[in-house]
């Protein structure tokens, strides 16, 4: 018992102990990780926990002071996503001494420019963002004299260069600019220039160790001899836009991709790339022939969506090298023959094709054929060719060994050349100058068609030879119009031709509508011309007819006025004389009959004042008459012209505007004659000119009225000196505004007056009473 206690008791002291041994560890683990913990700076980490290398979201040189402050100047890489300003100044970097990798992406940085030199920084990249000046790029490079890679794509550069900056920059990338025009430094060895705008190769370094020129707009390759990249490992031309093929002499490449090329043709033997160990060219969904091999070197091939028929027979080398077992081979093809001595070259790698599946073969069938000479021409069917675009016909032939290829044109009987596969030499001997204007032969024994039109089509004579023999095959030639019928408007006839014959109709329908309009337009114009020339016409012969009209009533008027007036006052005078006469014979018998004179008298001037009652009244409905006959007249003139200025409106469809704009431009009585007129109407009327103002307004200057009454004759009354003076008109008739009275230049001085006077009859003052 005593045992087990002590051996419990051991137990529990080793347990103790162990437990202060755990916590003295975990506290002392914890102050360690707290002292080493990466300090936090906002919108910046650390990456993978290191103090030198820094990633940053949306900062400005603010922030990159502060940087400097908590982690300090040793920082090897900095990553900016989202550079807050426009401009970017690299001194302020200058304090980072051991700053070797600065990356900005995905920012709106537009301008660089910066003074001091920056002795550690190797890679810079500042990709994704708005920079357009080659210049301060080429000069942020001479501030680095370290700098070995420099990333500037996905920018807006429209040209770069810098051929003339010292640096030490290898890798220089300028992908997905809008770039036409390069200069690049001589120490520039990878270039990296796809997704731009190139058309030459000018100015692109031969030392140059990898080459990236996918996606430009390469229209030819050159061509001379000496354009040899004797250094280049990678090669990278996607989208290649030219059909005939390259030659490249690159004796270090490695690597070659051509995915994606319009190549209706690939010369291997011009491709001298002897360590070549990958070749891609998927989706060249245009090539038709291949000539040449591949180097024994390829351990990995690509050849896929093509409308390739065969390969050469050699195009793999044989299965006894050792490298070929390794060989990872792709070939598609839509067009393929399923002929035994046609596909003699997939033996090395039949395993990795689908001949098997496509043509039933197997690979036992495809060795043990015999394939001495021969031409395979009635599987391949006729072959077309688009309307003058150049077309290649393969000739299809195979033998042991490889045999000589000659062309001939079926009728008329022409050689058209020859291709020696042993020598690779072509021959146009016996070929004439305009067989050679149309066709050539390419390397590989196919014939191609430069311009194909009618006069090529017909059927070519293919004639292989070999030490075992002649075989001849013949192939038919035909256009190809379906491409005048595709879905392609801008490159099909039919649908282009649609568009066009659409076009030239509404143009035609535009040009017809319009002169219809034109035409509608200058006939109405030239019909509103000439009735509105109608109408000016007629409006001048109106207007000329009524001023005729109104002259000829005012001067009847006046005249008749003028007539009764005179009338008037004859009479007037008449009774005067008379008066006066008679008064005169009685003057000598006042004194002795002064009553019986006196009644005498007042009968006579009673007959007197009768009579000129009566020829006042005679005188004032006269006067009455011609002015309602005037007045009828003149508005029976106005009736008929503006029932005919109202018709002729209905007739010629004009307006009213237009009629009143012609009636002010024939106005022919202007306010001089209006005034002239009416001082004759005053003059006929002796009226005169220092009238008062009408109801009594000084401002307002009296005209002459247009009453009937106007023209009442006054009243003449011969006062007891013998002198005419105005009467008043009874009060049957209206009432008369007269004028004051003016002397008469006659001798009696008898006159006419427009004042109004009293009534009845006037005594003079001298007279005797009653």
């Amino acid at each position: 018992m005593r045992k087990l206690y002590c051996f419990v008791l051991i137990l529990l002291q080793a347990h103790v102990i162990l437990c202060q041994r755990n916590i003295s560890a975990s506290a002392s683990g914890l102050l360690n990780l707290q002292l080493e913990k990466c300090p936090q700076v906002l919108g910046c980490r650390c990456v993978g926990g290191s103090k030198r290398d820094i990633q940053c979201f949306s900062i400005d040189e603010t922030k990159l002071l502060e940087l400097e402050t908590v982690y300090g100047p040793d920082i090897r890489r900095l990553e900016i996503h989202s550079w807050k300003q426009e401009q970017l100044n690299f001194d302020i970097i200058s304090s980072f001494k051991e700053l070797e990798v600065l990356i900005l992406k995905n920012d709106e940085l537009e301008s660089l420019n910066g003074t001091l030199k920056h002795p550690s920084l190797r890679v810079l990249s500042l990709s994704n963002s708005e920079l357009s000046s080659d210049s301060e790029v080429c000069h942020i490079i001479t501030l680095f004299p370290k700098l070995e890679n420099l990333s500037l794509s996905k920018n807006y550069f429209e040209k770069f260069e810098c051929s003339d900056v010292s640096t030490k920059l290898r890798a220089l990338d300028l992908s997905h600019n809008e770039i036409t025009h390069l200069g690049i430094p001589d120490s520039v060895k990878e270039l990296n220039v796809s997704n731009n705008q190139l058309t030459s190769f000018d100015n692109i370094s031969q030392e140059l160790i990898s080459l990236d020129i996918s996606f430009n707009s390469f229209t030819s390759w050159p061509s001379d001899d000496g354009w040899t990249f004797p250094n280049l490992k990678s090669l990278f031309a996607a989208k290649l836009s030219f059909e005939t093929g390259f030659q490249l002499d690159a004796p270090q490449l490695e690597t070659l991709n051509i995915d994606g090329a319009t190549l209706k043709y690939i010369n291997f033997h011009q491709i001298k790339t002897p360590k070549l160990k990958k070749l891609s060219a998927r989706h060249l969904l245009r090539l038709q022939n291949v000539a040449g091999s591949l180097p024994p070197t390829v351990n990995s091939v690509e050849i896929t969506d093509t409308m390739l028929r065969t390969l050469p027979a050699d195009f793999i080398s044989s299965p006894t090298s050792s490298s070929n077992s390794r060989v990872s081979f792709e070939f598609t093809s839509s067009r393929l023959l399923c002929h035994k001595c046609l596909l003699k070259w997939s033996l090395p790698v039949y395993a990795q094709t689908n001949i098997r599946k496509e043509c039933n073969l197997t690979r036992q069938e495809i060795a043990s054929a015999s394939c001495n000479l021969g031409v395979v021409a009635n599987d391949t069917g006729i072959q077309y060719g688009k309307y003058e675009k150049p077309t290649a016909i393969s000739c299809y032939s195979y033998g042991t060994p490889s045999p000589k290829i000659s062309w001939w044109r079926f009728r008329p009987a022409e050689k058209l050349g020859s291709y020696d596969p042993k020598t690779y030499q072509i021959s146009y001997t016996n070929v004439s100058d305009v067989m050679r204007e149309s066709y050539s032969i390419q390397a590989g024994g196919s014939l191609l068609i430069h311009s194909p039109n009618r006069s090529h089509v017909e059927r070519y004579v293919c004639v292989v030879e070999n030490t075992k023999g002649t075989a001849y095959g013949i192939y038919q030639f035909r256009l190809d119009y379906l491409d005048w019928y595709g879905l392609d408007v801008f490159h099909s006839v039919f649908w282009g031709g649609l568009a066009t014959s659409l076009i030239v109709c509404l143009i035609s329908f535009l040009l017809n509508i319009t002169w219809i309009l034109t035409r509608k337009s200058a006939l109405w114009w030239i019909q509103r011309a000439e009735r509105l020339s109608r109408v000016r016409k007629m409006v001048e012969a109106m207007e000329k007819y009524r001023v005729r009209q109104m002259e000829s009533l005012h001067e009847k008027y006046t005249k008749r006025v003028q007539i009764v007036r005179d009338n008037y006052h004859q009479q007037v005078e008449a009774l005067r004389v008379s008066y006066a006469a008679q008064q005169e014979k009685f003057q000598n018998y006042k004194a002795a009959q002064v009553d019986a004179v006196h009644s005498h008298l007042d009968a006579m001037r009673d007959g007197y004042n009768n009579q000129l009652g009566r020829v006042r009244e005679y005188g004032s409905k006269r006067a009455e008459q011609l002015w309602e006959s005037y007045e009828r007249q003149v508005n029976r003139m106005r009736t008929f012209s503006l029932q005919h200025r109202l018709k002729m409106m209905r007739q010629y469809k004009v307006k009213q505007r237009y009629v009143n704009k012609l009636l002010e431009s024939f106005q022919a009585s202007s306010p001089e004659v209006q005034l002239e007129n009416e001082e004759k109407v005053r003059a006929a009327l002796e009226i005169p000119d220092d009238l008062g103002t009408i109801d009594g307004s000084i401002d307002t200057p009296s005209r002459l009225s247009r009453s009937s009454s106007f023209h009442s004759l006054p009243e003449y009354v011969i006062d007891e000196q013998g002198h005419v003076r105005p009467g008043i008109i009874p009060t049957t008739t209206a009432s008369i505004r007269f004028s004051k009275p003016t002397t008469s230049s006659n001798s009696n001085g008898a006159g006419t007056s427009s004042s109004p006077s009293s009534s009845g009859p006037h005594r003079s003052p001298d007279s005797p009473p009653k």
